[in-house]
């Protein structure tokens, strides 16, 4: 299960800011959160700092880059990238290459990985009973490697209050499924909130028996 951390990646840019295009996204430049991951028993797995690079705004929505940095429980620098995040008439979509998990990233960052993916999308507006498209990301590599994700089911099931480090946010709560195949198919279901101005509050995971796996949380933001 550790190589399945993938609500780590799930919708990790909560940010306040001023390009208006998505009510649940708005960005502005060199805007800085902390997303903390946790393990089944509560305790500290990593974390990631994500800042906004640039943010170049069109007429219907704005591109922008985001630095990501991951450390591990020890604080180290395992892990730093650039993503990239769009907004087009309202929907956000995200570069699902960021659903590849962290700790995989870091071991094969030498190879040539080739990524194949089809967008996680967020729409302008949210309500309960509202379906979300699926998304998938498929991985090669230049040795016999191959990783296939595949997001699905995902549907807004509830409005909640959640608190975190960060404060406390009214949230739409979005479930869906996870499908890891490699060697062997791996299935997960994961849940996340998510809040107007700030983006993903929280996000759980769990495996085939319904028990919890992790946790990420809004620690703060900028």
């Amino acid at each position: 299960m550790k190589k399945l951390k993938l609500f780590v990646w799930l919708l990790i840019i909560p940010i306040v800011g001023n390009a208006q295009c998505n009510p649940f996204f708005n960005l502005k430049n060199e805007r800085k959160w902390e997303i903390t991951n946790y393990n089944a028993s509560k305790k500290l797995v990593s974390r990631q700092v994500n800042t906004v690079k640039s943010l170049e705004e069109k007429g219907d929505g704005w591109t922008a880059t985001i630095n990501m940095q991951s450390f591990n429980k020890k604080d180290k620098l395992d892990l730093e990238k650039d993503l990239e995040m769009t907004c087009e008439d309202g929907v956000i979509k995200l570069d699902m290459s960021r659903f590849f998990p962290e700790e995989m990233m870091a071991g094969f960052k030498d190879m040539n990985l080739n990524f194949e993916t089809e967008n996680l999308e967020m729409p302008s507006e949210l309500e309960v009973g509202t379906t979300l498209n699926d998304a998938s990301i498929t991985v090669t590599g230049d040795i016999p490697f191959s990783m296939e994700t595949n997001i699905t089911d995902r549907e807004v099931v509830a409005q909640e209050s959640i608190t975190t480090p960060a404060g406390t946010f009214d949230c739409y709560k979005i479930t869906y499924n996870i499908e890891v195949k490699t060697m062997m198919t791996m299935e997960m279901k994961a849940v996340e909130w998510v809040a107007k101005d700030v983006g993903m509050v929280k996000s759980e995971s769990f495996g085939r028996n319904g028990e919890l796996s992790g946790t990420s949380l809004l620690t703060s933001f900028e």
